[in-house]
């Protein structure tokens, strides 16, 4: 009988034997291969790099970056294996004790298997498997696991792991978290915070620093401690790495203004064209930017800034909210803007406390400052109470800050938009672009997408093909009324100068100076509508022309990143390098996908293009760029105003860079009385300039070879004499510069000769 049993329980366990075999062989079929764990397609973000290789952004569905083995510090390694699997260097893939123990306890709890994953398990679910808690899952990643440690060694597992393991917060992988929570690159941690990431694993949206810092502390301190006990660390390094904070980035500074969000969307939407949506945001490309962020940050402000200052002499506008009306408790109130801290030149909403005829008080974040007349005299009121009420919503820019005690002044969000490009003329590189005045307010850019009259900026391609064709600076055209029949459209066409003055006796140089909207009109007439657009058409201008006279005055629609363009050529001797943001793209393997190729056309002789940067620099030293003068440094550039003040531009350049700005409404509509491209928009490109200038050595325009100097006398064009009133050393080629001298006589020709009329447009 004896025998029989035995028998049977042989019988019985082979026959259990021979179905777990078949189920093993079963599930075995139907497995993964291997070896595709060296190129399964991650989700890996793509990042975006500026102009000194400082990670500026990226994009992605989960945030992860890849690193080789030898950038994880070892410490880094061990903290996750002390934490997640204190045996990885002794099992072949998976623990017999960690599984019993888990079954066992499982089974008395009447659920599905879990827990008792290895390392090696944990890798083969989170690339292979999905995470359903099921006994055939849990099968097939044990056979996994097996397969993985037969393939590769201890360290490629570990890495494989740290590279695609899920820290939170949408994070995978050591080097995205260690940039994430600190700031750092991953093989830049110190022990304490590679035990706060070894911390997160098994319950990453529970243990966040940013959820749960003492649960998460308190665990960091568990692994510290164990990884002493394993050898891994010292005694000593341990006592002193305890003894420090979790150090994560504050949460508050995470959420600040990205800076450059404009340029991000172009090399976003340059991507997504060209290699996808799924490239964009799980290829893990590396983009390589022409972006300068010190350079994207003054333009940023700067425009913000002039904006503002625009929007305030349009005039306060009274508050949309009121709390009180609310039925809301102005004390109790908090603005989502003050969860980040109240920082000095930043502007917040504030409540409004109470109100007097010279001063209110205002609540701002735990802040209650007051607010008096004279920080509020942009209104032009003579009393507070005209402004706003008790309850009312207010913007208020933070001046100051001494303790508990904030300077304050009253400010207003603009409803009025803007755009600022900056251009290494040089090279081509885009180093700053700002499509509006806020990228959360707007997504439009309208930097390159926005096609806006442009006004007198057109002038100096006009005066350039004149320059090539017959005129010099000093040549003469006659500033009077005057009329045209266009013969492309057959209407009566008159230009008026934007002063309603005319000169008379007007060089070329003072036409451009003082932006004369009749002598470019002649200009124009002599050269023909077509020769402007030849012209224009070399400068890179590529939106539609049409060949009317009213050309002249900018009657056609540009973008300012054309505009920018064109005018790189004076600085740069005549040579036209088309503008780039992008310099190379890499995939996740650091493969060369694409490495931009400059692009050069010649659109004026070295002799032109300097004579027309010499011109250019008289508008800015004599005519309607006038308040550049304040940087005293060698710029040029040129002011633009439409009709009925509908856009204000200014372009202008440097000798190592050139920028523009425009500024209008996108609906149009005027900016108000007098605000021309030197008040509206000048004072942008100046703020940015200045910035720019600082610690930089002063550079000269280069002069070419055929240049020659003569002083003439530029209000007649003629070689001076002692009783002229206005010299110049004036910019030739040889042969063209004037043989006459200047009489007294000639003066009388000039308007305003002896008392001179100062240009505004």
């Amino acid at each position: 009988m004896q025998k029989w049993k035995k028998l049977a329980f042989v019988a019985a366990a082979g026959a259990v034997f021979g179905v777990m075999v078949g189920i093993l062989i079963s599930y075995s079929k139907d497995l993964p291969r291997i070896e595709e764990l060296e190129r399964t397609r991650l989700a890996e973000s793509t990042q975006v790099f500026a102009d000194d290789g400082t990670i500026m952004g990226g994009f992605a569905i989960e945030k992860r970056i890849t690193v080789p083995s030898e950038k994880i510090p070892d410490f880094v390694k061990k903290a996750f294996v002390v934490a997640e699997d204190r045996g990885f260097y002794h099992h072949f893939g998976f623990s017999p004790r960690r599984i019993l123990k888990a079954i066992i306890v499982d089974l008395t709890k009447g659920k599905a298997i879990q827990g008792a994953s290895t390392i090696t398990q944990q890798l083969a679910r989170m690339l292979f498997l999905n995470r359903e808690k099921t006994l055939k899952r849990k099968i097939k990643e044990l056979l996994l696991a097996i397969q993985i440690e037969r393939k590769y060694s201890k360290d490629q597992i570990l890495t494989f792991y740290l590279n695609n393991i899920y820290l939170g917060h949408g994070i995978y992988g050591v080097e995205a978290a260690s940039r994430f929570y600190f700031g750092k690159h991953v093989w830049e941690l110190e022990p304490h915070e590679a035990a706060t990431l070894a911390a997160l694993p098994s319950s990453p949206a529970k243990l966040s620093p940013y959820v749960a810092p003492e649960k998460l502390l308190k665990r960091r301190n568990r692994i510290l401690k164990e990884m002493a006990e394993e050898h891994y660390i010292t005694r000593e390094t341990y006592q002193e790495e305890v003894k420090k904070p979790l150090g994560v980035v504050d949460i508050k500074k995470r959420e600040a203004r990205i800076v450059g969000a404009y340029f991000l969307e172009e090399v976003r939407k340059y991507i997504a064209k060209k290699y996808g949506p799924e490239k964009v945001y799980r290829g893990g490309l590396r983009v390589y930017t022409t972006m300068n962020v010190k350079m994207e940050e003054w333009a940023e402000k700067a425009l913000r800034n002039g904006l503002k200052a625009l929007d305030k002499r349009r005039g306060w506008r009274k508050p949309r909210r009121n709390i009180l009306q609310e039925g809301m408790d102005p004390q109790e109130f908090q603005a989502e803007e003050w969860k980040e801290g109240i920082e000095v030149g930043r502007s917040y909403p504030a409540v409004v406390l109470e109100v007097e005829t010279k001063r209110a008080r205002v609540k701002v974040g735990k802040f209650t400052p007051y607010l008096y007349l004279k920080d509020a005299s942009w209104t032009r009121t003579y009393s507070l109470k005209r402004l706003f009420k008790k309850g009312d919503i207010i913007l208020i820019k933070v001046e100051g800050k001494e303790g508990d005690s904030l300077k304050i002044s009253l400010d207003q969000e603009p409803l009025v938009e803007g755009a600022f490009i900056a251009i290494d003329h040089r090279t081509g590189e885009i180093k700053a672009m700002v499509g509006g005045y806020s990228f959360k307010r707007s997504e439009f850019n309208r930097a390159v997408q926005a096609h806006r009259q442009t006004g007198s900026t057109i002038k100096p391609i006009i005066y350039s093909a004149a320059l090539e064709n017959g005129w010099t600076p000093a040549s003469i055209i006659i500033d009077e009324p005057v009329s045209f029949v266009d013969p492309w459209t057959g209407e009566v066409w008159e230009p008026r100068n934007y002063d309603h003055v005319y000169k008379g006796w007007v060089t070329l140089r003072r036409g451009l100076e003082e932006s004369r909207n009749v002598v470019t009109a002649k200009l124009v007439a002599a050269l023909t509508p077509q020769k402007v657009i030849e012209y224009a058409r070399k400068f890179g201008i590529t939106s539609p022309l049409k060949p009317y006279l009213s050309i002249a005055l900018g009657a056609f629609e540009s973008t300012l990143l054309e505009m920018t363009s064109a005018f790189t050529v004076f600085p740069n001797g005549g040579v036209r390098i088309e503008p780039y943001f992008i310099k190379k793209i890499e995939d996740k393997y650091g493969n060369l996908l694409e490495a931009h190729r400059r692009k050069v056309h010649i659109a004026l002789s070295p002799e032109v293009a300097f004579q027309m940067t010499y011109i250019l620099e008289g508008v800015v030293r004599r005519g309607t760029g006038w308040r550049a003068r304040v940087l005293k440094r060698p710029v040029g550039g040129k002011t633009g105003t439409t009709n009925e003040y509908t856009d204000a531009w200014f372009v202008g350049f440097s000798p190592s860079i050139t920028a523009g700005v425009w500024v209008g409404f996108d609906l149009k509509k005027s900016l108000g009385r007098g605000e021309t491209g030197s008040r509206a928009a000048s004072p942008i490109w100046v703020e940015f300039m200045k910035k720019y200038f600082e610690g930089r050595p002063v550079e000269n325009f280069k002069v070419p070879p055929n240049i020659i100097f003569v002083k003439i006398d530029s209000y007649t064009g003629k070689l001076v004499m002692p009783f002229c009133l206005h010299t110049i050393n004036e910019a030739f080629t040889p042969g063209t510069e004037p043989r006459e001298f200047c009489t007294e006589e000639d003066h009388l020709h000039v308007l305003d000769y002896y008392h001179r009329i100062t240009p505004e447009e």
